[in-house]
């Protein structure tokens, strides 16, 4: 039987629980679980949460060696064999407003027009995101890249 890596079965937007390796300046390295969607394969993969692209950045502070976690997979580079995560956006963000939030996540990442950015600051606060330093990063976008954020709130399962 052929041997296909665990990589292959980690998808951008896919939640997956994680258990902290290491926690060092500015990243978490993160133990992936991988049993539940690529049985008979290696169960875990190494992903790097970096502080400064996640959601609740202050509670990502507070991870440390052993602590279990879910996390969302925001980049899948299979050819370097790196995976990047997120904390996970709370369902009720994705789903107020008929979605409206998820709406404009997708018309940001594909489109890359980061004018949306300010708006769609409005539609999380309206939605329940309490996260200053997040909204103030959306509403001044320039120089700051957010695709992450877009590319989570697009695609979170």
């Amino acid at each position: 039987m052929e041997h296909i890596p665990a990589i292959h079965a980690a998808k951008v937007g896919m939640r997956f629980p994680a258990r902290v390796r290491g926690r060092y300046t500015g990243v978490a390295v993160l133990d992936l679980d991988l049993s539940g969607v690529a049985p008979g394969r290696d169960p875990t993969l190494t992903a790097f949460l970096l502080l400064d692209t996640t959601l609740r950045e202050d509670e990502a502070k507070e991870l440390r060696g052993g602590h279990s976690v879910e996390v969302v997979l925001t980049d899948v580079d299979q050819a370097r064999q790196q995976l990047l995560a997120s904390l996970p956006a709370p369902f009720d963000w994705l789903t107020w407003n008929g979605g409206t939030v998820r709406s404009l996540a997708q018309r940001v990442r594909d489109t890359n027009d980061a004018t949306l950015f300010p708006i769609l600051a409005d539609a999380l606060e309206d939605a329940g995101c309490t996260e200053a330093e997040l909204l103030a990063r959306c509403r001044d976008p320039h120089g700051d890249s957010l695709d992450w954020l877009a590319i989570l709130l697009a695609t979170q399962e």
